[in-house]
């Protein structure tokens, strides 16, 4: 067994009396017991305005607006921990600086994040080609072993930011833990093959006000996903992040944030009837600016069209009568999976929209500078949405955490506990 370094035996005395002092809702919900010891760095937010590019309006350059300039920098530096069950496999000490400043005005409060990655991840697993089973696939979103080897293709998902904040002082335990209050494991939830675990509250009225800018979003609509984590009426093994309210709940073409781009069809041709997974839709240029297929793609007159038939070789016949065949000498590998990444032409594997209603309070700008990663982020004070969105009104010194997915990660996420948000008055 490792030796428990002196934070670490801190931290566990800190859970303890936790735990003695807080009644558990879930039955087997266990609190982290292993996290970093807690990071009283504080971060003052000063008076300012940031613009913002607006939903539809042109890219953000990536310039940093001279107001900035005076702004005090927090750098912390995120790893991503050990739970100790196997749930940030592959990924367990990836680590980067995060430098967060922050200021506000009479409406609003602004975020500058900037932190460091290898590559630039925008793909939320698209489809390829196998020319040996002539069928089509999509790209995983957590790593793969491949068969008989040791080695892992890594995953196709995109680059994500995640800030966390105590809505009404009501998760007791977020003071001092921030996002570990919220981390529990040794649960497994969904179809999920790990033992990993899920993030919900301690009782009915604790909630906690969530902003995860999933950069496909970001680049695509300049939004971030504005959600909530509650302890979902006390439910054993479920994961309770939530979207907050939004107006679009239903199918396409009114789904809100977007739609999984993909659809069954029986293979044509067959007597027997063969049902494949196919994607829904593709622009035949091939062409798919920030990675996506946007929801206005697939209207009428849109770029996109409708994968309408599939045959036994794999070829999609699109609405317009266009066929598209992966496995010609021109297309190459094109449409297939080369090294570890994709061909040029691989296909998306989500539709892009925008977020509605409370879901979409959060503004968001990211720009990829070669080296990394950054965003900003804007939301009014006070929302509309009292009940998931933190109130910054009051100006009162807030505690959060931040999160940083990078290198092909998704929930595997390089943490910083125990900040605090202080308001230069």
């Amino acid at each position: 067994m490792k030796k428990f370094t002196k934070q670490t035996i801190a931290v566990l005395a800190i859970l303890t009396v936790i735990f003695t002092a807080v009644k558990c809702t879930k039955h087997n919900q266990v609190l982290d017991s292993t996290p970093a010891a807690a990071n009283t760095d504080s971060l003052s937010c000063i008076k300012g305005t940031a613009t913002l590019q607006p939903i539809g309006g042109s890219a953000w350059d990536g310039t940093i607006e001279a107001v900035w300039n005076n702004v005090p920098k927090l750098t912390v530096h995120a790893t991503v921990p050990d739970l100790g069950n196997g749930t940030f496999a592959g990924f367990i000490g990836n680590s980067t600086d995060i430098t967060l400043r922050s200021m506000y005005d009479a409406a609003n409060i602004y975020f500058l994040v900037e932190w460091n990655a290898d590559m630039k991840c925008l793909a939320s697993s698209p489809w390829y080609y196998n020319p040996t089973t002539m069928r089509w696939a999509q790209e995983a979103s957590a790593p793969v072993q491949n068969s008989g080897a040791t080695t892992f293709r890594p995953p196709f998902i995109q680059d994500q930011f995640v800030i966390m904040f105590n809505i009404a002082n009501s998760c007791p335990t977020f003071n001092s833990l921030s996002c570990y209050a919220a981390c529990h494991v040794n649960t497994t939830f969904g179809d999920s093959t790990m033992t990993g675990g899920v993030m919900h509250t301690n009782g009915p009225t604790e909630l906690l006000d969530v902003w995860r800018a999933r950069m496909l979003q970001v680049m695509n609509v300049n939004q971030a996903n504005d959600c909530y984590i509650d302890n979902g009426a006390g439910a054993l093994n479920a994961n309770e992040v939530h979207n907050d309210l939004q107006v679009n709940n239903g199918p396409t073409p009114a789904a809100d944030g977007g739609f999984s781009n993909k659809q069954t069809l029986k293979i044509s041709g067959l007597v027997t009837t063969i049902k494949v997974s196919v994607p829904m839709f593709v622009i035949p240029s091939g062409i798919y600016s920030n990675g996506a297929i946007m929801q206005s793609d697939t209207l009428p007159g849109g770029k996109a069209v409708k994968v309408t038939k599939v045959d036994t070789f794999g070829v999609l016949t699109l609405a317009n009568g266009v066929k598209l065949d992966p496995s010609t000498a021109t297309s190459g590998t094109a449409f297939q999976q080369v090294g570890t990444g994709d061909g040029p032409n691989c296909i998306p594997g989500s539709i892009v929209s925008n977020y509605t209603g409370s879901r979409g309070d959060v503004t968001a700008n990211a720009y990829w500078t070669g080296t990394g990663w950054r965003l900003l982020l804007k939301r009014a004070l006070k929302t509309a949405d009292a009940v998931n969105d933190v109130d910054l009104s009051s100006l009162a010194t807030q505690p959060f955490g931040v999160g940083a997915m990078f290198n092909g990660a998704d929930n595997e996420h390089a943490i910083v506990a125990g900040l605090k948000l202080h308001f230069n008055k």
